[in-house]
Formats: structure tokens, sequence, C-alpha cells
């Protein structure tokens, strides 16, 4: 049996419901007109027009006219309703091999992850998948997590506890080293392998800095106003960022120790 499933792309809804919980109502595609040829996309080639045609019954020529209904791709059995949520086709039965072939010259259908991901299908909001592309997919998510396990396990005790105060916001110091290494592996899960990675290539001590920071604005000794951060009457900067970059000017050391002191 040939199964190829479509499923919602993954984005940022008014709901905040993804996947099988996404309560909009279904997408329905039709065969569109090419705005250039006038004709249907319909995906099919002309080999497969034939062969679907004596398999079916159906017309399933690309021909448009305005002023006239076409016996097939005006029709609603020519429709296809996606869920938003996984959508199975048997292409082995002709007519789901006839919408599959449809989906696949829609702009709103990327054929691939691989062609959303570089832009190919902006407009898209579904995706045809197949089981080897997943199986890709899949091992390279993989071999991201293994690579960010491996290098997590390099790290020095205090950097670990860097990492975890800045991506999940818990200060573990003084915890022993077999809780720190379960928060590392939480603050991977959570914030996602490339995002460690990402985290832990930083250059100098900026996480070193950013750890600190936070550690005394929960304490209490700086402030956190919106995004800016200050000190006393001392504005160190408008985000995160420009703290770190204060705290990394040599001429501001004095002031960092003043805080660190106050941290002990």
């Amino acid at each position: 049996m040939a199964l190829v499933e479509v499923r919602p792309i993954e984005k940022d809804t008014w709901h905040g419901k993804n996947g099988a919980e996404n309560f909009t109502r279904p997408q329905v595609i039709s065969c569109a007109v090419n705005a250039h040829t006038g004709l249907y996309d319909t995906g099919l080639s002309e080999e497969d027009r034939k062969r679907l045609e004596k398999a079916t019954g159906f017309d399933l020529s690309d021909n448009y006219n305005p002023n006239e209904k076409h016996p097939f791709w005006s029709k609603p059995i020519s429709e296809v309703k996606l869920e938003w949520g996984s959508n199975i086709f048997n292409v082995e039965r002709p007519l789901d091999e006839i919408k599959v072939k449809m989906l696949k010259a829609s702009d709103l259908v990327a054929n691939s992850m691989q062609d959303y991901n570089e832009g190919k299908y902006p407009l898209a909001l579904f995706v045809i998948t197949d089981e080897q592309e997943q199986t890709v997919v899949k091992a390279a998510k993989a071999a991201i997590k293994r690579n960010a396990i491996i290098e997590a396990s390099k790290l020095s005790t205090d950097k670990k506890i860097e990492a975890v105060y800045i991506l999940l916001g818990q200060n573990v110091r003084g915890n022993s080293n077999d809780y720190i290494d379960l928060k590392v592996d939480e603050a991977i899960d959570k914030a996602g392998p490339e995002a460690f990675l990402n985290l832990i290539s930083r250059e100098g001590a900026k996480n070193t800095i950013q750890a600190f920071i936070l550690e005394a604005t929960d304490k209490g000794i700086l402030t956190r106003t919106g995004t800016s951060y200050s000190y006393m009457d001392i504005h160190l900067g408008g985000d995160i960022e420009d703290a770190i970059s204060f705290f990394e000017n040599k001429k501001n050391q004095p002031l960092r120790i003043q805080i660190m002191e106050k941290l002990r």
C-alpha cells in the first residue's frame, strides 16, 4: 500500500493550538487556474491524465473556460478537505492519486519540508511527507541531539550551571552533579539541542555574565523594567544583550565586582 501523508505546517495560531488540537476549520483545496497559462494546475502529466481517465472515467483535461464548468475540476469530488492533523491518502486508489497530484501543484501545499524551508512555498499551509523524508529528518534531529549531549558532557560544572540558568531560569548551584546533569538534559529537551549548542558556543564570557545578571536580578540587586536592566540609578542596557555588553567593558569591572560581592 502506497500511502502519502499531508499534514499542517506548524505555525503560531491565535488560539495557541497546533496539530490535532488545532480547532481551526478544515482547509478545502480545489484545483487552481494558472494565471500564466490559463489552464488548470492539475499536476498531471499527459501520461498520468490518460491512465487515470481510463481508470476513473473522469475528464481530467486541464482546459479552463470561465463561462463553462469543468466536468471534473469544478465539482466537489475534485476538492480536498485537509484537516489540521494527519491526512492520509492511498495513491494506489486512482481518485486519491489524482488528489495528491493536484495538491502537489498547489501553492498551499509544499512538496517537502526541505522545499518549504528553502522558501519555495511561501504560502504553504500544509506539507506532503513520505516515510523516507521523515526518516531523514528524524535522523538529522537525533544527530543534533546526540551532539548536544556529547558537548554538554565536556562542560565544566560551572558552565553547566550557567546554561541551565539561562535556558531554564533555574539556579542549580549547590546541587549534586547528578542533579545538575539532569537539568542540563531538561534544558536540551525544552530549549532544543540547536539552541543549547548555539548557547555554549558563544564567545568570551557572555554566558557567565548573563547568568550573573539573571542571578543578581532574581535576588533584587539589579532591577529589570520591561526589557531594561539597571543598578540603582545606573542604566545597564535596554535588553539583556546590552547589559552583557556593559559588564564586558573593562571600565565597568569594578561595578561588576561590587555586585558579585553582594551575591556571596
